[in-house]
């Protein structure tokens, strides 16, 4: 069956049969016309119903990608502070040092591969769409970190935390 409307104005409504089949012809175009504008509004309804299923499943999709996304976001974020733990571990032995430091490599690595990386901080500008200032102190025009910050692809997981130095010293005005 063609996808387009059926057009039932074609169908004359005032045909005038012979004298010996004037009703039977009446009444059969009488159901015909009911039929064809039956089935247009059951061909409508299918392909609103088709319309309906197809933003369903875009819909489920987009809920199932944002799902995926939050899930992943929110354990990252509960694994932070451990990295940070390791970042910040001081200890006496270098053997000790240098196995805290290859695990710390591995979660790097890890979460490189998932498209977490850490905020980059050393020479450049502050910017509060990645960093939070906790402190500003005077020396030159760099930041200091004070905790890494991350991100996963264009998304902010956690600003890094930097103390602003600046020239001549105090807080901008």
């Amino acid at each position: 069956m063609s996808d387009e409307k059926r057009d039932t104005k074609d169908i004359p409504a005032d045909v005038t049969p012979g004298p010996e089949a004037a009703d039977p012809v009446q009444a059969e175009l009488a159901e015909l016309r009911e039929k064809a504008a039956k089935a247009d509004e059951y061909l409508e309804l299918a392909r609103r119903t088709k319309a309906d299923f197809l933003n369903y499943q875009d819909r489920v999709r987009r809920d199932k990608a944002d799902w995926s996304r939050q899930t992943l976001e929110g354990f990252i974020r509960e694994l932070l502070p451990a990295l940070d733990g390791l970042a910040l571990a001081k200890f006496e032995d270098p053997k000790l040092v240098e196995a805290i430091r290859v695990v710390e490599k591995e979660f790097l690595r890890i979460l490189a591969k998932t498209d977490v990386l850490p905020i980059e901080t050393a020479g450049k500008p502050f910017d509060p769409a990645f960093h939070e200032a906790v402190a500003v102190e005077p020396g030159g025009t760099q930041l200091l970190e004070v905790r890494r910050g991350w991100r996963i692809g264009d998304r902010i997981l956690r600003p890094a935390a930097v103390r602003i130095v600046k020239p001549g010293g105090g807080p901008p005005p």
